[in-house]
């Protein structure tokens, strides 16, 4: 049997370590994170006495408590099949054209390498990344509905951020106001430079950290950008481009509480009525298809 871990949908840490390109000293334990893109298998790499601990537990003030074992890394395999190495390298090489117009402030920093994969006596082409966990609270920009969804994203993440919650909520939301401007001013410089966008769009693409900063975790869809009648669609048949671009509008109105300049090129034309309908016919049919 094959057993090719690209199309295995439950995977064990014992799947992973059985891998040809993994070394296998047994500190680490790989868990399968609860959040899977459509692109890639994501594991979380963990340190095995932290697993331990989340198992057994250990006793805090006479109480016995079982913490989480928190991320050391996300390892991800992308399921993509590639047909050369070339084909791989222009693939990781994407991330790296997100990593200079985003900078590693506003991205989940990843280490991208290309194995040999050898299974079954085959030989394949993987591509795979190594990238920073991040910690914090999911943005959903489709879910900012408060009149003041700043004052509300900074308590959620005063509420349940780890450690010392120091400063106060002005100063957060501060933090956060300025991060955005910045992500925001960022994204536009690689749609009118670059006429790409990363996928903002998904639930869990984006991820608000205790210190207040914006951080991309999907780094796996980047969108051509083009200014055209036609709606582009990804390689999965989703209007990211349009969608991604309506996030950043959303971001700018209500973390910004920023009137959008409809003069503006970028949103005066995927922000068009007309084609903002059209996208959501796409949209719709995209969700069937992949729930059907």
């Amino acid at each position: 049997m094959d057993n090719d871990i690209r199309d295995k949908v439950q995977i064990s840490s014992e799947d992973i370590a059985a891998l040809n390109f993994i070394r296998d000293s047994g500190r680490f334990v790989f868990r399968k994170h609860f959040r899977q893109g459509l692109r890639s298998r994501i594991m979380e790499v963990l340190d095995r006495r932290d697993v331990r601990i989340e198992e057994a537990g250990k006793i805090v003030n006479e109480i016995r408590c079982f913490p989480r074992a928190r991320p050391l890394f996300m390892l991800r395999i992308f399921i993509t099949r590639f047909n050369c190495l070339e084909d791989a390298l222009q693939e990781a090489g994407m991330f790296k054209i997100i990593e200079k117009y985003l900078g590693v402030g506003h991205i989940a920093v990843s280490d991208e390498f290309v194995v040999d994969y050898i299974r079954a006596g085959r030989r394949d082409i993987l591509l795979c990344g190594l990238q920073e966990y991040v910690e914090g609270e999911i943005l959903d920009p489709w879910g900012l509905f408060p009149d003041n969804p700043l004052v509300a994203l900074v308590s959620q993440v005063l509420g349940k951020s780890r450690g010392s919650r120091s400063g106060t909520r002005k100063a957060l939301a501060r933090r956060v106001y300025e991060n955005t401007d910045d992500l925001i001013r960022r994204l536009r410089t690689m749609i009118i430079e670059a006429n790409y966008i990363p996928d903002l769009s998904g639930f869990g693409n984006l991820i608000l950290t205790p210190s207040g900063n914006i951080k991309l975790v999907d780094i796996n869809n980047i969108c051509p950008v083009s200014f055209g009648d036609d709606i582009p669609l990804d390689d999965k048949g989703y209007p990211a481009c349009d969608k991604s671009i309506e996030v950043l509008a959303i971001l700018e109105q209500k973390l910004l509480r920023r009137p959008l300049d409809m003069k503006d090129a970028i949103y005066r034309i995927f922000l068009d009525p007309g084609r903002m309908r059209k996208v959501n016919v796409l949209e719709k049919k995209f969700k069937a298809e992949f729930t059907a």
